[in-house]
């Protein structure tokens, strides 16, 4: 008798443990950008404020042009590092650039980029904060995410109204006045592996007018598949089941 209490604990126990692991089902880190850009991977104008509220900051803009004339070449670079140029290269980020063709071809870009581990059939749920300004009047330059390459554009020069408005220098990283908006979007895992976050900003159209999206407070959330809650409700009903029978015993 005393074997089977123990065998039922102990499938108690492991179901348990079995459907907490399952449902954790995501290895996403670092949506704070507290530690600059540890976990995420970057292509063009990427960086992350050093002071304050650390805040990842993406732009459209060149190092060797007049993105916005008649201020200098690279004036509203922020890293130092040009956006990739989508005329001499097949993606950003890995989001194939015929993804990123959204009111007109795509001229340049920068992107942000996370893999993380998923359980199959988790529904997950991504959450940032942004702001977007722009310079640019002619074109419809905008912001996207891209969950395993399925791209929105989420914001763009014809928005109305934008989170903010490009009116100064772009290199305001210590503001405290920023507006931020929040955006939430859903995916379901088709299997269990990685799963890849981008989020980014595009220049359609031309290389001028540079546009900039700024991020912060990035989340992944992932609610277990069906089978997961019943398999907790399953080890709770054997847990339950267990410590009556005890207690009886003791009773007796």
């Amino acid at each position: 008798m005393k074997s089977n209490h123990r065998s039922l604990a102990a499938t108690a126990v492991f179901t348990l443990v079995s459907a907490s692991a399952m449902a954790q089902g995501t290895t996403f880190q670092n949506g704070s950008f507290d530690t600059g850009l540890t976990g995420w991977s970057s292509e063009g104008d990427v960086q992350v404020t050093t002071t304050g509220r650390k805040i990842a900051i993406l732009s459209n803009a060149s190092l060797d042009f007049e993105d916005d004339a008649p201020l200098g070449n690279g004036f509203n670079n922020n890293s130092g590092t040009p956006a990739v140029d989508l005329s001499f290269s097949n993606n950003l980020a890995g989001v194939p650039v015929g993804s990123l063709d959204i009111g007109g071809f795509s001229y340049e870009g920068s992107a942000l980029r996370q893999d993380f581990m998923a359980t199959a059939g988790d529904q997950l749920t991504v959450k940032f904060d942004w702001a977007f300004l722009s310079a640019d009047t002619a074109n419809i330059d905008f912001g996207f995410v891209a969950i395993n390459d399925s791209v929105v554009s989420f914001v763009n020069t014809t928005s109305n109204p934008l989170a903010s408005s490009f009116t100064g220098s772009f290199g305001d990283f210590g503001a405290a006045n920023w507006v931020f908006s929040q955006n939430s979007y859903t995916y379901t895992a088709a299997s269990s592996g990685l799963v890849s976050l981008v989020i980014g900003v595009v220049d359609i159209g031309d290389y001028l007018g540079t546009s900039e999206l700024r991020i912060d407070n990035v989340s992944v959330s992932a609610v277990p598949e069906p089978e997961t809650y019943a398999m907790l409700l399953a080890g709770l009903g054997l847990v339950g089941a267990f410590t009556r029978r005890r207690k009886a015993q003791a009773q007796a």
